[in-house]
């Protein structure tokens, strides 16, 4: 397979698992001049990297089995993990010229990556043209508040701009968020475990997104949309199960305001 292929497949597969591995952390900064800081972490966790390297093995066995003179390579062990810098940069490549002025994408750990942003205004934003979706109708950011909102039809969206190739890698979890086929958490866990084990399963359902919304500098969050949030001076956190997420049925929004 050519190179750039076996990368972005990786790549795919990578944040895949990511969203659906021990969880991660977002957090969004509103700037008065309309646009958004970003920094993303995603932990695959231990099942979900093991089962990264496992699918990619199967599908590329030439970039897995290599033999070098001292025996099998890192890389035809899995002890080169599942986050490299070459992955690293490619992903950082692949999102480039989208509605991100500036993009930095690093391998914190062989299971970590990390990804900081910085989004164009909702003016200046052009990505609907290509993917149908606007950055804005996620990440809206006005002149006293910050909203994220979490929508299947979003998600959907997202979905069904995907190519074919990389649409065959999102199914491979089958996420009710994707195939809009109801369904409950527990229902979903046990489908998990069915088809990848009980480990993956577990690691899904104890799973939460860590997400922390700002306000811009020099001001101050006074109000929150969830009571369970903690407030504090410009910021809001809010701690989600994962697994709500890959069940989510309803739109969902989280909003500060200052």
């Amino acid at each position: 397979m050519h190179k750039g292929k076996f990368i972005y497949a990786t790549i795919y597969l990578t944040v895949l698992f990511a969203l659906t591995g021990c969880g991660g952390r977002l957090g969004i900064t509103a700037r008065s001049d309309g646009k958004a800081d970003l920094s993303v972490v995603m932990d695959t966790g231990k099942a979900a990297s093991a089962m990264i390297s496992s699918i990619m093995a199967s599908l590329y066995p030439s970039r897995s089995t290599s033999v070098g003179p001292s025996g099998p390579t890192a890389a035809a062990s899995g002890s080169a993990g599942v986050f490299t810098p070459e992955r690293a940069q490619a992903l950082e490549k692949s999102l480039a010229g989208g509605d991100a002025e500036t993009l930095s994408a690093k391998a914190l750990s062989s299971s970590v990556l990390s990804l900081d942003a910085t989004v164009r205004d909702a003016a200046s934003q052009t990505s609907a043209s290509r993917t149908g979706v606007r950055f804005a109708s996620v990440v809206s950011v006005e002149k006293h508040s910050l909203t994220l909102n979490l929508s299947p039809a979003t998600m959907r969206a997202l979905y069904a701009s995907m190519d074919l190739q990389t649409r065959s890698y999102v199914d491979l979890f089958m996420a009710p968020v994707f195939t809009g086929e109801p369904m409950s958490g527990g229902e979903y866990t046990a489908l998990i475990a069915s088809v990848y084990g009980k480990d993956l399963a577990q690691e899904i359902a104890d799973a939460r997104m860590e997400i922390m919304l700002s306000a811009p500098r020099g001001e101050k969050a006074t109000s929150c949309s969830n009571t369970d949030a903690k407030l504090s001076g410009r910021s809001a956190w809010f701690s989600i199960p994962l697994l709500d997420l890959l069940v989510l049925e309803e739109p969902q929004s989280y909003r500060i305001t200052w």
